[in-house]
């Protein structure tokens, strides 16, 4: 569909902000903590299962463009992705399309474990 403006650099700012994410959550109590890669984060995944406070994990990502639009897309070497659902209702026949050829990617997706 259209941009929806969930990403920093979609918004209509002069600064983009720099938030330190990881102070910011300590400052609450929480333990934070910085990945530095996935193998990181799924270490620090594991490890805040044993914690008794909320833990947040920070990983740096790059917003990238995938081919197409079909959840058959892998990105990066680990294959992740945020799956953003196409909206359901909307009185715009682009929208309305584009809604069904999502179903047709879920459909033919293939979940790897």
């Amino acid at each position: 569909g259209e941009p929806f403006n969930n990403m920093y650099v979609d918004c209509n700012v002069e600064v983009q902000p720099e938030i330190d994410y990881v102070a910011h959550a300590a400052s609450m109590g929480a333990h934070a903590v910085k990945a530095k890669d996935t193998d990181q984060l799924e270490a620090e995944v594991k490890a805040a299962r044993e914690r008794d406070i909320p833990t947040v994990i920070v990983i740096d990502t790059v917003a990238k463009d995938f081919p197409g639009t079909g959840l058959e897309t892998t990105a990066g070497e680990h294959g992740f992705f945020w799956d953003v659902a196409v909206p359901e209702v909307s009185d715009r026949q682009k929208q309305r399309d584009r809604f069904e050829e999502y179903l047709t990617q879920i459909a033919n997706a293939r979940l790897v474990n």
